[in-house]
C-alpha cells in the first residue's frame, strides 16, 4: 500500500519543508523519486549549490526520518 513521503531540504541554520510529499510503495522508491527530483532541479537551475551541510531528508507520514541524502 502506498505511503506518503516528504522531501525536506535541511541546512545548518534553516529548513525548507515539503508540504505536499509524494506517494511511494517503499522507502527505496521514495529515495529514487527524491534523487530524480534533485537531478531535475539541478539541471533546470532551480537547485543551486547550497554549500556544505545541506541535505534532503525523506520523512514518512508520521514524520519519521527514513533517509538522508547529502547535497553539499
Amino acid at each position: 500500500m502506498p505511503q506518503r513521503y516528504f522531501f525536506n531540504l535541511v541546512g545548518p541554520a534553516s529548513a525548507i519543508e515539503d508540504p505536499t510529499g509524494v506517494e511511494a510503495d517503499t522507502p527505496d522508491q521514495a529515495e529514487s523519486e527524491a534523487r530524480a527530483v534533485i537531478t531535475e532541479m539541478r539541471a533546470s537551475g532551480d537547485l543551486p549549490d547550497l554549500g556544505a551541510g545541506w541535505q534532503l531528508e525523506i520523512r514518512d507520514g508520521s514524520g519519521r526520518l527514513v533517509r538522508s541524502i547529502p547535497l553539499g
